[in-house]
């Protein structure tokens, strides 16, 4: 009762729903240009909250973090161009279905499906934040290691039918992310004595380059560019609107990409992305027309999205349950707490339960709102996104090239930007999957610094990946995905 009192006291006062308001569509707008994350939304905000009550602070920062995870998929749904790393997953069935004249439907899916994973895990926060905290720190570097390499298989999800192209993309991927400071010994790797690698290639940058610019080349490519609408109309009244049928669709991926995105968040240093990637596997692994995805598929849609928004939930709780922050995005919600004079962890909960449940009763409005925000934003989307190509293409390498220099203020990162430009064109060309190069650069850090980790604890003892009952559990989860990604591959390619 004590926690429903809190939040009903802090939703009853106006200014905190104005300031939560602000932050949703600050977050919607700016996670919809490609190469601001939801963490450069959050940390554009900050300056604005450094007078204001502690709880219309949090509400609002929060809001932003929610609206700009949802915002990353409007980009990537109109334009081929993700607005955050973490609708990489989105881009290609979202953009298919953009070029068929379900955007709008499409956009309807990621916005439900974002809002319905956000409060999934917004709820096992609120009921649990603490204990669950305490299971998270029981994820050492054996257990970081079995994860990551159990989510490679999602190299085969995502490889269509050319498996060898898909692994080519995650060796490139690989390769990238070995680039800069040894994690252990700290010397140069890779950096062929330039000091600008020093600090490694960046992810914004790359995967700006990747996609959104590449995407530009690509559609240069395309005759009567000058005249030629960028999406095409709607045919029928249902590619405007979610149907029942479409929910029937829909409906186990979003429960699946809640939970996995949930289980992601509230194990530090995994982030949305992992969410979002794994959310889009699970759905496609679940579906009974495998065939669609890559092509146009709501349930990639769906899966992706929700998994994407669940972390943004569940990273609350190794931030408020132990002081541990979850991903990028919890960083900064961490400074944004101290400077307040607030001490994320367990006595948060005794000290300041007025700010904790506060925050919670903010979470379910923001999901409220950002459906509200959504709905009224998605047509006026739409209609920019029919300008004229020979307008919006420039616009988009305009706003991509500034996107790359933002995320470090460099122009190497801008250089980084157009080689992968070159890089992604040159993989459109040749029919391979970009996404793959995602899932190799962001889960080889994660393994090899936790293997390394791990072997250094044991003294080189390998037997070290076996003596964990967790570790053992994941080791048979892992051994279970490669054998239906097999399966599942071979099914796509004989089909």
């Amino acid at each position: 009762m004590e926690i429903l009192q809190f939040a009903l006291f802090a939703l009853t006062d106006p200014t905190n729903l104005i300031y939560l308001a602000i932050g949703v569509g600050a977050g919607i707008v700016l996670g919809a240009i490609p190469g601001l994350s939801a963490a450069m939304a959050i940390a554009m905000i900050i300056p604005f909250t450094f007078h204001l009550p502690p709880v219309a602070s949090l509400i609002m920062m929060t809001g932003a973090y929610k609206g700009g995870i949802f915002g990353g998929s409007i980009a990537a749904i109109l334009v081929n161009a993700p607005g955050t790393a973490a609708a990489v997953a989105t881009v290609e069935d979202g953009h298919a279905l953009a070029k068929k004249g379900k955007g709008l439907k499409a956009l309807k899916v990621s916005l439900f499906a974002s809002a319905i994973g956000d409060t999934f895990s917004d709820i096992i926060l609120i009921l649990s934040a603490a204990q669950l905290a305490r299971i998270a720190l029981e994820f050492g570097p054996v257990e970081f290691t079995v994860i990551a390499i159990a989510s490679l298989t999602l190299v085969a999800s995502l490889s269509g039918k050319s498996l060898i192209k898909g692994l080519i993309g995650a060796c490139i991927g690989i390769f990238v992310a070995m680039i800069g400071l040894d994690p252990i010994s700290g010397l140069p790797r890779l950096s062929f004595g330039n000091p600008d690698f020093y600090g490694g290639i960046g992810l914004i940058p790359m995967l700006i380059g990747l996609l959104p610019m590449a995407e530009v080349l690509i559609r240069l490519e395309q005759p009567q560019t000058g005249s030629k609408i960028f999406l095409p109309p709607p045919t029928k009244p249902s590619d405007t609107k979610v149907t029942k049928g479409d929910w029937k669709l829909i409906g186990r991926p979003i429960a699946a990409g809640s939970a996995i995105g949930t289980v992601i968040g509230i194990i530090p240093g995994m982030g949305p992305l992992l969410g979002a990637l794994l959310g889009y596997d699970a759905a496609k692994r679940m579906s009974k027309d495998k065939e669609r995805f890559g092509k146009g598929s709501l349930e990639g849609v769906a899966g992706a999205e929700s998994g994407n928004n669940a972390v943004s939930g569940a990273n609350l709780i190794p931030l408020l349950g132990l002081g541990i922050p979850g991903d990028s995005e919890a960083v900064i919600l961490i400074g944004a707490f101290m400077i307040h004079g607030l001490t994320p962890g367990p006595l948060i909960f005794t000290e300041n339960p007025e700010v904790v449940y506060g925050l919670y009763g903010g979470l379910i409005a923001a999901n409220l709102l950002l459906v509200l925000f959504g709905l009224f934003l998605l047509p006026i989307f739409i209609r920019v996104s029919k300008v004229r190509t020979s307008i919006i293409l420039p616009v988009v390498m305009v706003l991509s090239t500034m996107g790359a220099y933002n995320y470090q203020q460099s122009f190497f990162d801008v250089a980084v930007a157009f080689i992968f430009c070159i890089v992604g064109y040159t993989m459109h060309k040749l029919n391979a999957p970009r996404s793959t190069v995602m899932i190799g650069f962001i889960l080889l850090p994660i393994m090899e610094n936790n293997f390394r980790r791990a072997m250094l604890i044991s003294g080189g003892d390998w037997t070290v990946f076996f003596e964990s009952t967790i570790g053992n559990v994941l080791w048979v989860l892992a051994v279970v995905a490669v054998v239906f990604s097999i399966i599942n591959y071979r099914r796509s390619k004989n089909a």
